[in-house]
């Protein structure tokens, strides 16, 4: 899976606690924990259920790497494809 959007803001749980990115967020790298990635886009909210990973955050770019990712709702019920097998594991979002 790989998204390759402008957003709004990214929203994700870090074994730190949970954190949202907007614009202009500092420089960071940090450890994701099993949770749900939210991100607002003109057309709405979308959710994604990472099962672990990297997050990084580095001149309004926002990349995250997970060995597992699949398209869920606001409950967290999946709504997609498993993404497991795919070459690319990784959520990439302008801000």
């Amino acid at each position: 899976m790989y998204l390759d959007k402008e957003v709004e803001y990214v929203n994700t749980q870090t074994v730190a606690g949970d954190m949202t990115i907007y614009s202009r967020h500092a420089s960071i790298v940090s450890t994701l924990k099993i949770g749900v990635v939210k991100y607002a886009t003109d057309k709405g909210i979308q959710y994604v259920h990472v099962h672990r990973g990297l997050l990084r955050v580095n001149q309004n770019q926002v990349l995250i790497l997970s060995q597992w990712l699949y398209l869920v709702d606001e409950k967290g019920k999946k709504t997609g494809e498993n993404f497991k097998n795919s070459v690319s594991n990784q959520l990439h979002w302008l801000l």
